[in-house]
């Protein structure tokens, strides 16, 4: 990709963001709801993607802009930093409803994760946008497959850590 640091993800970024806001239908003209992805390794550089990346989602600088906001980096596993973007996409008017009802964490499977998104989500719903949704996804399982792995056994033991166990395929 040529990307080999963080000012290249961001150059990047702006490339392909630039490219579907021009080129897109957006969802009033039957195109698909596109999320704008949040990135960053640590505080400073997730603050600053959002600086530089909000604007895809603003609906008075684009007509077609972005539906909701990807979670990635930082942002999908450090709950200080979701939460403090989330008071910060409400204040700036980037998590509206009919606007930007959706907020999908990448990579994101723990349990705890999927307790804490969703009251999250509730609490959303609950005092800003009624059409608020969170949605995560899981990678391990696909990414065990292509790399030659395959899950064979799940443990659940008595108030510890399930355990998913691998071998070979």
């Amino acid at each position: 990709t040529g990307i080999r640091n963080y000012q290249d993800a961001v150059d990047a970024t702006i490339y392909n963001n630039e490219y579907f806001i021009k080129h897109r239908k957006g969802i009033k003209n039957g195109g698909a709801k596109l999320l704008n992805v949040l990135q960053g390794a640590n505080h400073v550089e997730a603050d600053s993607w959002y600086e530089t990346m909000k604007k895809y989602c603003d609906p008075k600088q684009y007509d077609n802009h972005f539906n909701g906001w990807g979670m990635g980096g930082q942002n999908m596993c450090d709950v200080h930093l979701v939460l403090r973007r989330i008071v910060t996409l409400i204040r700036d008017g980037l998590l509206e409803q009919g606007v930007h009802d959706w907020m999908h964490f990448l990579g994101t499977s723990k349990l705890e994760w999927a307790c804490l998104l969703t009251d999250i989500q509730r609490a959303v719903r609950k005092y800003h946008n009624p059409s608020f949704t969170i949605s995560f996804d899981c990678a391990s399982p696909f990414l065990a497959i292509a790399n030659g792995q395959l899950y064979y056994e799940s443990i659940y033991p008595d108030g510890d850590k399930w355990t998913y166990r691998m071998q070979p395929t």
